[in-house]
């Protein structure tokens, strides 16, 4: 554990965090600032808005109280309203695309690419009012609006590709393709099973890029040499790493590289839990399933990587879901959006700036707080931040975590604690 006077004397202000990313400028860019602000600028309209979410239930009322309170002012809800328009999403966006690039690393374990792009997703339920914008599923009890945040970001560049919301209806599978209008020769897609597509694998060969996908269940499997039909469970019977040139595919026969590495017992045996506990009692277990749960199982065109290569940089990309997790879960974000809106900026504003409160404050905290013990809780921690900060102006000094960590720590128990599933961050 770090304790030295210098470490603990260290502060991080979420104030400081936003003019580090040049917020009065991305203002002026994104044309949201066109004169000198004489009640509500960028940096102090932000800071209110995490003031109101953070500290009672949102309301454009609530957001104008503390707005008001920051600068000394009188400030209406109409006011507030008004501001919300398309060029203050467009700021949101642009910071959030700044506060990324320091977040995600790839290391130089992927040099040798030209770009490479993580391309993932998740759902955001809003008010029923909303349907007409966002639509979701449909039910006995009627139309519910479901967004569908799409992500495209690039290691390299440290950039989004793309950042936008969609309908629920529009699925990874139909997104499959919006990677194609960025790939150029030599770079590499990095992306979960929900974008298996194999027409989209093909068109990523033929432009001379390479991808990394896990394999889809049930997918047909053919020997290059005689084309006959692979059986998995056969062909990685007794071994601990696999690698086969294979073709993918019954009616496209793709060539790709089968990848797979055995997990370890306990991995393992976490994975199979999920499956048998897993709320969609759709999916049936065969004993294939279930014995292929002790592999990580890949395929890719990029022939000079590893497997066990192949699997670590896989891993980068749960770097985004963890963000998304902090987002939606610790932050409750789907609790904070107002039940009656009928004007979709609003919605999309909060989406944006409570991502980057988890991207730019949220996970910089946490992994201080690793430092200080192996222990922490991201839900604990989360609430210990969000109770305490708007009360000290969003500024938080390691001192502070170590006189609370029995405030941000597990409790003692046998089953593993989230933290160790967030290796890559710390």
């Amino acid at each position: 554990m770090r304790t030295g006077n210098r470490f603990k004397n260290k502060i991080i202000s979420l104030k400081d965090k936003l003019k580090e990313l040049k917020i009065y400028s991305l203002s002026r860019s994104c044309e949201f600032t066109k004169r000198k602000a004489k009640k509500i600028d960028s940096l102090n309209l932000i800071l209110s808005f995490y003031n109101c979410s953070l500290t009672s239930a949102f309301s454009l009322s609530g957001w104008a109280f503390q707005l008001s309170q920051l600068v000394n002012k009188p400030v209406s809800k109409q006011a507030i309203f008004d501001r919300l328009d398309t060029d203050f999403i467009k700021l949101c966006r642009q910071l959030l695309e700044k506060s990324f690039s320091s977040k995600i690393k790839a290391g130089k374990l992927l040099n040798r690419f030209s770009n490479v792009y993580i391309q993932d997703s998740s759902c955001v339920h809003l008010p029923d009012s909303l349907y007409s914008f966002y639509q979701g599923n449909k039910n006995y009890t009627g139309n519910h609006s479901v967004a569908k945040i799409q992500v495209i970001y690039n290691l390299v560049k440290n950039t989004f590709e793309e950042l936008k919301l969609s309908s629920f209806t529009r699925n990874d599978q139909a997104a499959s393709a919006d990677i194609l209008r960025y790939i150029r020769p030599g770079d590499l897609i990095v992306r979960d099973l929900g974008y298996f597509v194999i027409n989209t694998l093909k068109e990523i060969i033929t432009r001379k890029a390479h991808f990394i996908c896990p394999l889809k269940n049930n997918v047909h499997l053919f020997y290059p040499h005689n084309n006959k039909p692979i059986e998995l469970k056969k062909l990685l019977k007794n071994k601990k790493i696999f690698r086969q040139q294979i073709l993918l595919g019954k009616e496209q026969q793709l060539p790709v590289t089968l990848i797979a590495v055995k997990l370890d017992a306990k991995n393992a045996a976490y994975r199979k839990r999920c499956a048998i506990h897993d709320r969609d009692k759709r999916k049936k277990l065969t004993p294939e399933k279930l014995f292929l749960m002790d592999w990580d199982i890949f395929i890719t065109s990029c022939d000079e990587l590893e497997p066990k290569v192949i699997q670590d940089v896989y891993k980068i990309r749960w770097q985004i879901e963890i963000i998304f997790k902090s987002w939606k879960s610790h932050l409750k974000l789907e609790k904070s959006i107002p039940a009656r809106l009928k004007r979709p900026f609003i919605p999309e504003a909060i989406i944006y700036l409570t991502l980057l409160l988890t991207v730019l404050f949220i996970m910089p905290v946490y992994r201080w707080a690793l430092k200080m013990t192996l222990q922490v809780s991201l839900i604990k921690l989360t609430k210990f931040i969000t109770a305490i900060m708007p009360k000290t102006n969003w500024s938080l000094s390691i001192l502070q975590l170590l006189n609370n960590q029995k405030l941000i720590v597990y409790e003692l128990r046998n089953r593993a604690c989230f933290c160790n599933k967030l290796q890559l961050l710390t």
